[in-house]
């Protein structure tokens, strides 16, 4: 059993022994495989144990020293490669057998009989079968070709970026981490008028810019570096220490290395002054067009070859009744004025277009559809694109309504008279050269003198003598035809010029004023008026003539009809007078029966007691210019209102002294609140010098105004007021008129 034992373990060595060998000439075959791979691959390979000493090189490597692959085992690259490069070389091997990471395609220099070669390098950690490290394992690949290729391609960028620093027009710059200058452009340089760019590095915008600038750049610089997000495109105002402050757009980005870290900021700035002068020109064109489009209260519009509207600006809208400017775009003057209107300003429009020749400062009335009129001063011109082609035409219209209406009403103020609206002296003596010629004969003038004026403004002031005045001229417009040309004359006198009108075709006119005179008469106001007339038949006779004619003969029915006049205005007069008396004028007609009795004790003659009859009826006619609220005020009257009434009896005169009836009686009514005393008023004149007329119409007066109740007294008995008349006899009153009037009223009063 042992032996049969050992036989079997003795066989199974043999075999064992057979396999070692196959596998030991079979790792041989392989490495030797692997050593001609190796050695067939045109890159260097090597290996290298811990001290950094050839274990194995390719014959690739081997070729490139011009060696042996045994010449390398043991030795190390200082045997090889100059110093500096086998120091580079050893600090890599050591590195990765330190660190145990691997260095890839580091490009490497390789000297060779003076000659670089470049390879590119990557390198690992050599592990044994246990992981243990036991060196670094590294391939090189030539790249010579690729880096000079590269080399030339960098040389012609770097020539290309060179040419492009030097030539832009453009600043352009790189700055440093704390944003100091590492490299200027010429264009940057001459910027800030330095002669070498390269004289700009190591500086800051500090010394270039102002300060407040230069703060808001290096704020923006550091907030690029901190967050890696550029600035694009600024627009902003480059102020400096010592020049001119310039306009720049100013682009800045992350400035990296190779491995992606930022280490600065480059940028390039555009100076844009001059396009920011004209933006800001345009700017304030574009303002000043927009305030003129806005806020100008004339009409501002452009329109198209066909007289469409492009553009109108809020006045002109409002105009038209349009909330929105841009509503009226694409409408014509169709849509908004009459037709007759819109037809004329198309056909003005397209002339402008057609010739280029502007309107200018033309006056036109604007008529519309819906709404009022209006006159606008009106001014279309030519509208040329860059070209200098005619696009359309622009506009601008003022609205001169009102000026018009002020020119009308002063052209109506120089022609008429503006009391009474008739046309004024001026006019009159211009139509009538106008109409003095054959074509309008026979021409009949017309003259009139309103009577009584004088004797109404006396009474009654110049405001009642107004609408006198207004009353008569009314007449005349109602009466005269409307080619007639009727003018005020002078104060109280009007005049008619009547052309193609003979006399006798006068006459009806004539008495159609006399009639309108009659039938507008009121209590206040007696219409009359004196009328002359004449005619030019014959372009012989001399119109001045005329004139002179129509004037006498106005004159001499003036005189005619005077004293039916003055009648007629005296009952007017006494009428409104009774209405301002206490009792209503009741007492009127007794009082004058007891002065009429004293002027016959008196014997007086029947042209004087007719006087008397008047002086009673309007001794106080100088109260019809009195105030109602001095005649019916019910206590004593004011300093004031005392000489307001002290002047009655010179307004009286006044009036009696304009009225050819009245003139007689003139002074007895100035005379009638003097005092036989001399203490009366207005003159103070005394005795015998006051006017009989007077003194007999003071005492009746005084008589009647005892007797009556006044607003500020009760009436007195009959016997009171003999008891105070004949006190006053002697100073107040004439005494010889009050014995006599005493005498009457005794007779006259029941026992």
């Amino acid at each position: 059993m042992i032996r049969y034992r050992k036989n079997k373990d003795s066989e199974k060595n043999n075999e064992t022994k057979i396999d070692y060998e196959k596998i030991l000439n079979g790792l041989s075959n392989r490495c030797d495989m692997l050593q001609k791979l190796i050695d067939t691959i045109p890159d260097y390979i090597y290996i290298k144990d811990k001290k950094n000493r050839f274990v194995m090189v390719n014959s690739a490597m081997a070729n490139f020293h011009r060696k042996k692959p045994e010449d390398f085992i043991g030795k190390t690259d200082f045997d090889f490669a100059p110093k500096e490069m086998a120091k580079e070389y050893s600090r890599d091997d050591n590195w990765i057998i330190k660190n145990k990471e691997p260095i890839i395609d580091k490009s490497e220099k390789l000297i060779r009989s003076g000659k670089e070669l470049w390879v590119s390098c990557s390198k690992i950690p050599w592990y044994d079968r246990n992981g243990k490290i036991m060196g670094t394992m590294g391939i090189s690949r030539d790249i010579t070709r690729r880096k000079q290729s590269e080399d030339d391609l960098l040389s012609n960028e770097k020539n290309l970026f060179d040419s492009l620093m030097n030539n832009i027009p453009e600043s352009i710059f790189y700055k440093d981490l704390n944003s100091r200058f590492v490299r200027i452009n010429r264009a940057c340089a001459k910027k800030h008028e330095i002669k070498n760019p390269e004289d700009a590095i190591g500086k800051t915008d500090f010394d270039f810019f102002s300060e407040e600038h230069a703060k808001q750049a290096y704020e923006d610089e550091q907030k690029i570096i901190r967050t890696g997000k550029p600035i694009v495109d600024l627009e902003e105002k480059e102020t400096f220490k010592d020049k001119e402050d310039k306009w720049a757009s100013t682009t800045k980005m992350p400035w990296y290395d190779r491995n992606k870290n930022i280490i600065g900021i480059f940028g390039i700035t555009r100076d844009i002054t001059s396009r920011k002068v004209i933006e800001n020109k345009l700017e304030r064109e574009v303002s000043f067009m927009k305030a003129l489009m806005e806020r100008t209260p004339d009409s501002i519009y452009f329109k198209d070859r066909d007289s469409r509207f492009v553009l109108v600006n809020k006045a002109l809208a409002e105009n038209f009744s349009i909330k929105n400017p841009e509503d009226a775009i694409g409408k014509t003057d169709f849509d908004f004025f009459s037709e007759e209107h819109a037809k004329q300003a198309y056909k003005d429009e397209q002339k402008v277009i057609k010739t280029g020749r502007p309107i200018i400062g033309f006056e036109e009335k604007e008529t519309f559809k819906d709404k009022p009129d209006r006159w606008v001063f009106t001014s279309k011109l030519p509208w040329y694109d860059k070209n200098n082609n005619i696009i359309g035409i622009f506009g601008i219209t003022r609205d001169i309504t009102e000026k018009k209406k002020s020119e009308e009403r002063i052209k109506y103020l120089s022609f008429h008279d503006t009391l009474t609206g008739l046309y004024n002296r001026a006019y009159f003596d211009e139509e009538l050269k106008r109409l003095d010629t054959v074509r309008q004969l026979p021409i009949t003038i017309v003259m009139g003198d309103i009577n009584g004026l004088k004797m109404i403004n006396d009474a009654y002031g110049h405001e009642k003598g107004d609408r006198f005045l207004r009353k008569i001229a009314d007449i005349l417009k109602d009466t005269f035809r409307k080619e007639d040309i009727v003018s005020r004359w002078g104060g109280d006198e009007f005049i008619a010029i009547l052309p193609r009108t003979r006399e006798k075709d006068t006459k009806s006119i004539i008495k159609r004023i006399k009639e309108l005179c009659c039938e507008r008469t009121t209590a206040d106001i007696p219409l009359s008026i004196a009328i002359g007339i004449s005619s030019k038949k014959s372009p012989q006779e001399d119109m001045n003539i005329v004139l002179k004619e129509a004037e006498d003969r106005m004159y001499k029915n003036k005189l005619s009809e005077s004293r039916s006049t003055n009648e007629l205005v005296i009952s007017s007069l006494k009428e409104n007078l009774k209405k301002t008396e206490h009792n209503g004028g009741k007492h009127g007609d007794k009082m004058q029966r007891y002065a009429l009795a004293i002027g016959k004790r008196l014997n007086l003659s029947d042209a004087k007691l007719d006087e008397l009859k008047l002086v009673m009826d309007l001794h106080n006619i100088g109260k019809l210019a009195l105030a109602d609220e001095i005649i019916s005020k019910p206590g004593r009257l004011t300093e004031e209102e005392w000489k307001i009434i002290k002047k009655l009896p010179e307004i009286g005169y006044r009036i009696a002294e304009s009225s050819m009836v009245l003139k007689p009686i003139s002074e007895a009514i100035l005379s009638h609140n003097e005092w036989y005393n001399g203490e009366g008023y207005p003159r103070g004149v005394r005795g015998e010098d006051i006017p009989i007329l007077s003194r007999i119409s003071f005492v009746v007066n005084s008589y009647e105004a005892m007797i009556t109740d006044r607003p500020y007294r009760k009436k007195m008995t009959v016997k009171d007021v003999i008891k105070e008349i004949k006190r006053c006899g002697g100073t107040q009153f004439d005494p010889k008129i009050v014995k006599i009037f005493l005498e009457i009223l005794e007779k006259n009063t029941p026992r």
